[in-house]
């Protein structure tokens, strides 16, 4: 039953101790709607029983019925049968008459009291405001010649590469895992559908559900570079996040960051790319300037080129190295790539 105003009469009935079966079977069904229904019915049985009794006191003082009954029922007696009959009938429809009009003051005050209830609690009950969700941020760095192991909340782990930064919330959201990484990490990342994990380099997005995978990303490098070893990683540019590579296992996406574009290559050798995690290095027909770059970075060292010919940075180099001293290092580059150099303090000058 959803017509407010025909159950309140019924209910009056009820409560008075006169409700039909009718009135009981609507009684029931609107009870059954409805919680709410059932509670409004209760607080108004407890109003009704605390005014009752001094409601019908107010209500013989103010008429008088005791005194009135008296005189009535001394004049009826003087009077004939049929005289008698008619002033009864017309002294019961008074009391009728007088009991429904109380009846019905006693509903508008419960209606009253319901509706000044509820505006005030609209207007006065404290205001829920939504919580917003402000994250701590925790960042993790890594110096030259340093590597660094870290687990996350959700219980992914990150290895860092020297030189390297990772700015992570303290606890992740409910709706996604965000971290921002500058340089070189291994993400061996748990799986969770409704979280995908995002990571924000200085100029692209990586995103995946559970995988583990490498990420390099320097910033004076001109190349991010994304190795996944298992799963599927997707790729996009700040600039344009709406073109999207997905690696999958085996391969290499990489974001050329000058020429403004995506590009994906079948790995051969993808293990190496992970190779750094056990203190190797591995070069990969990459030009001298890039392996002078990352040297620096192992040993926090400055490597110095004075020689005249430029184009001897652009040739390539390959090796597979365990971490050795730097005067090491240096030495197989030496013969390799046929230069000289020489060691001062922190600084490699080659010539």
């Amino acid at each position: 039953m959803s017509d407010k105003e025909e159950i309140w009469p019924v209910i009056v009935r009820y409560l008075d101790g006169i409700v039909n079966d009718s009135d009981s079977k609507k009684l029931e069904d609107w009870l059954r709607e409805s919680s709410e229904n059932r509670r409004v019915l209760h607080s108004v049985s407890q109003i009704w029983k605390a005014s009752e009794e001094r409601s019908q006191n107010a209500l013989i003082q103010e008429l008088n019925l005791e005194e009135d009954w008296d005189r009535i029922s001394n004049h009826i007696s003087q009077s004939d049968k049929e005289e008698k009959k008619a002033r009864v009938l017309k002294y019961k429809r008074l009391r009728k008459r007088q009991q429904f009009f109380s009846n019905l003051m006693k509903v508008a005050a419960l209606i009253l009291v319901a509706v000044a209830s509820g505006y005030l609690t609209l207007q006065y009950a404290p205001v829920q405001q939504e919580k917003v969700y402000e994250p701590v941020f925790n960042e993790i760095q890594t110096s030259a010649a340093e590597r660094a192991r870290v687990e996350l909340g959700d219980g992914s782990r990150v290895t860092l590469n020297a030189t390297s930064k990772l700015i992570m919330p303290e606890t992740f959201s409910q709706s996604s895992r965000e971290v921002e990484l500058q340089g070189q990490a291994f993400f061996d990342i748990k799986s969770d559908k409704n979280r995908p994990f995002r990571i924000q380099t200085q100029s692209g997005l990586i995103e995946v559900v559970g995988t583990s995978f490498d990420v390099r990303s320097y910033v004076d490098d001109e190349i991010i570079e994304v190795v996944v070893r298992e799963g599927t990683v997707e790729v996009s540019q700040e600039s344009d996040p709406y073109q999207k590579l997905i690696v999958n296992e085996g391969y290499k996406g990489s974001i050329l960051v000058a020429e403004n574009k995506l590009n994906l290559v079948w790995t051969e050798d993808l293990e190496s790319y992970f190779s750094w995690m056990d203190g190797r290095i591995v070069f990969k027909k990459d030009p001298l300037h890039k392996v002078f770059r990352h040297i620096e970075r192992i040993y926090d060292i400055e490597v110095v080129y004075t020689g005249s010919d430029q184009a001897i940075l652009e040739k390539e180099f390959s090796a597979d190295l365990k971490t050795r001293s730097v005067k090491e290092v240096m030495d197989v580059i030496k013969f390799a790539m046929d230069i000289e150099f020489e060691m001062e303090e922190d600084r490699v000058i080659i010539f």
